[in-house]
């Protein structure tokens, strides 16, 4: 494929003139104005030579419509066309009816001047004087044939000058109405150019993407579909679907404002034109993503693989806006086939599949979507539905796992797990719902279940338990939580309900999760300290470790993750790890708790670390809060 930018299609915009009406009113009168004061000159002479009384009253008749045409004609210089329009029609059809008994040998004349009058206001006024105007001038040409069936008229002028009068006024009469006719036609052309204008830029931006100029979902979608009814009639026609959705995007919205955010956008859409095919298309969806067409591919898996390579390497060249050097990237699903799709909106679907598999292995990347992938997202949405379903119906119960003292092997807290108890499956892991409700944000809701069932079930073993004191309990908090300004409160709230002492509850947070805004997460952990509320450092070794910045949070222990901790006694470096973070920790003023500890190996070695906790299925693996409650229950000695 050749890289030819395929232009966006320009936007329409009218003619910036003054209205062709105004210019047509002021032009009727220069034509008008004359004509009048030449008839009344006519008549006049007429009057002077022959003494006809009827002929001169039609010369003042005429004089005075000339001044009022005049008036008008200066009120169309100031702007006041309505008002000018007015006295127009008035004058026309006040003359008509004072021409009547004067000249009634005129009535062919006079009947036109009324639709004189409905010509003018045509396009100056609304509906309702329209229709009263038009009722006006049927009555005045009513009025107009009654009197010239019931008046006699007697002249004194000759023949031939009454018949050249008649002639010359109603071939004038004729003549202004034609050219009303034409003004007229002209204003409808010019309407209906306006209004073809305004319907193509309409539909332009009915189906264009007005940040981009680049075709919408809408024009895409259509495009599409034409596609795919062209692949069903045309066996050697292929094309292929890629879906684009940028990587990180919103961090330039975030971080530099969505004004250079919607630049960047334009700027994609400019680079990603300019490397496919004119005959492609590229259509922004939305927000960061965008779709591309490529139509007539003879090789679709490689063409698309290799344009989906070369826009990725496009993209991650360096942009500089406003001083500012940018660099993104793109996540790319792409499908290959279209049989077996009925709508085009499938094959979108399963490209924004195949775009989000890309996004899980690592952005930047492409995917090619095979059915799979759709099996897997119907299996995910119906899990999404029954987790929101097990929340509503409190199909979650909380397992505790014991915390042991290393020193003596006495209990001294519990870790409260979740677990999901399925009308269907039975006892499902946690590892198959906690990623999908923190992706959704039900974690909130589960989580806040969790802390107050701990809390509640940590103060009744209190209570029945005294002498087992003191028994802590260890609640794990998501990233989502954390960044919920509520948190401290929802807490608070929880342990005032239950009466659990804020000492006695331990929360226990990743690295991973402070990372998100490590400022935030310090001021929620110091209003967690004025509660009494410990903090734990949980999976401590994974993800963003650093044992230099250790002191810049306020927490009380460290949970080394259970993947050092099974590493001790096979020779691994990870064992020295465990040690150093051990010796540190305790030079900070930090317990240090060992995650996974399932071996009399690993719990000697620990001890000799100065490890002070620790949990695993050496001691016991997470149970319900019965079996707890049954080994509290056993006396020492009995």
């Amino acid at each position: 494929m050749t890289g030819r930018t395929q232009s966006p299609h320009p936007e329409v915009q009218p003619a910036n003139k003054p209205p062709v009406q105004s210019l047509q009113l002021a032009q009727f009168l220069r034509w008008l104005v004359p004509l009048v004061f030449g008839f009344t000159l006519l008549e006049g002479a007429a009057f002077l030579a022959f003494r006809d009384i009827g002929t001169g009253m039609t010369g003042a008749v005429l004089f005075g419509h000339g001044c009022l045409m005049l008036a008008a004609w200066a009120l169309v210089r100031w702007g006041r066309h309505r008002d000018a329009v007015i006295l127009i029609c008035v004058a026309f059809l006040g003359a008509t009816l004072v021409m009547v008994p004067i000249q009634p040998d005129l009535i062919p004349t006079l009947a036109v001047s009324p639709f004189m009058a409905v010509a003018v206001a045509l396009p100056y006024v609304s509906e309702r004087i329209l229709g009263l105007l038009i009722l006006m001038a049927w009555a005045v040409i009513v009025v107009v044939a009654v009197l010239g069936e019931l008046l006699d008229y007697s002249s004194t002028l000759p023949v031939w000058y009454e018949s050249f009068f008649r002639v010359a006024s109603l071939s004038t009469a004729a003549a202004v109405v034609l050219l009303l006719l034409w003004q007229f036609r002209v204003r409808l052309m010019s309407t209906l150019e306006q209004t073809r204008a305004v319907e193509k830029r309409l539909q332009y931006e009915a189906t264009h993407d007005t940040l981009t100029g680049l075709p919408n979902r809408m024009l895409f979608i259509k495009r599409l579909s034409r596609a795919m009814e062209q692949a069903t009639q045309d066996t050697g026609y292929a094309f292929a679907v890629l879906f684009l959705d940028l990587d990180r995007f919103k961090n330039i919205n975030d971080s530099l404002g969505h004004r250079m955010g919607d630049m960047l956008l334009k700027e994609v859409g400019r680079r990603l034109q300019a490397h496919v095919h004119s005959t492609d298309t590229v259509a922004r969806l939305g927000g960061d993503e965008f779709a591309i067409l490529l139509e007539d591919t003879a090789d679709r898996r490689n063409d698309a693989v290799e344009v989906a390579k070369r826009l990725q390497d496009e993209l991650r060249a360096p942009l500089k806006l406003y001083g500012h050097e940018l660099f993104t990237t793109a996540s790319i699903g792409i499908v290959l086939e279209s049989a077996g799709y009925g709508e085009p909106e499938e094959l979108l679907r399963d490209a924004d599949t195949a775009m989000y598999r890309a996004k899980e292995g690592g952005k930047a990347r492409h995917v090619v979507f095979d059915v799979t992938m759709r099996a897997q997202a119907v299996s995910l949405l119906r899990l999404e539905t029954a987790l929101r379903r097990a929340i509503e119906q409190s199909e979650f119960v909380v397992y505790y796992q014991p915390m042991v003292w290393l020193a003596s092997g006495r209990v001294v807290g519990f870790e409260a797990l979740v677990r999901w108890r399925h009308p269907a499956r039975g006892l499902v892991s946690p590892s198959e719902f906690v990623s999908l409700a923190e992706e959704t944000g039900l974690i909130v809701p589960l989580g806040l279940f969790v802390a107050r069932e701990a809390c509640q079930q940590a103060a009744l073993w209190r209570s029945r338990f005294p002498d087992q004191r003191p028994l802590t309990m260890s609640v794990n908090l998501s990233a989502l939580q954390l960044l919920r300004p509520d948190l401290v409160d929802r807490i608070a709230e929880i342990l005032e309900e239950t009466g659990l002492d804020g000492s006695d509850l331990c929360l226990e947070i990743t690295e991973s999760a402070i990372m998100r805004d490590e400022a935030a997460a310090t001021a929620t952990f110091s209003r967690f300290r004025d509660l009494g509320v410990r903090i734990h450092l949980d999976d401590f070794g994974t993800g963003y470790s650093s044992l230099a910045a250790l002191h810049r949070y306020p927490v009380d222990a460290l949970k080394i993750d259970h993947s050092f901790v099974s590493a001790i006694g096979t020779g691994s470096q990870k064992a020295e790890i465990v040690h150093t973070i051990t010796t540190l920790a305790h030079q900070l003023g930090m317990d240090v708790i060992a995650e996974g500890v399932e071996t009399t190996e690993q719990l000697k070695r620990l001890r000799e670390m100065g490890c002070d906790y620790g949990q695993g299925f050496l001691f016991s693996k997470p149970v319900p809060s019965d079996v707890i409650e049954a080994t509290l229950s056993v006396k020492p000695g009995s």
